[in-house]
């Protein structure tokens, strides 16, 4: 069994390992989906630096992945031939 990460990103480091965009990954913080906390940097004015959770992008990403497999457009089947009458 692979060893749980214990390193927590950034929003910029999530960002780049989603896929996606900075303000994606802070929608996501704000809606629930991802874990995080944010941390003040010491020395440092203004606000904080927003850590994640990696399990949680793991779990975002599987999540995201069901949905695009679901949200595929299913193979529409091959039409039957109509039976022709004999003359």
């Amino acid at each position: 069994m692979p060893k749980r990460l214990t390193n927590w990103l950034t929003a910029q480091q999530t960002a780049v390992a989603m896929n996606t965009t900075s303000a994606e990954v802070c929608r996501l913080l704000s809606l629930g989906r991802l874990v995080g906390s944010k941390q003040k940097q010491p020395g440092r004015p203004g606000n904080g630096q927003w850590l994640i959770d990696p399990q949680s992008i793991a779990n975002e990403k599987r999540r995201l992945s069901t949905r695009a497999a679901k949200d595929q457009p299913k193979p529409k089947p091959a039409a039957k031939p109509s039976p022709r009458k004999s003359r």
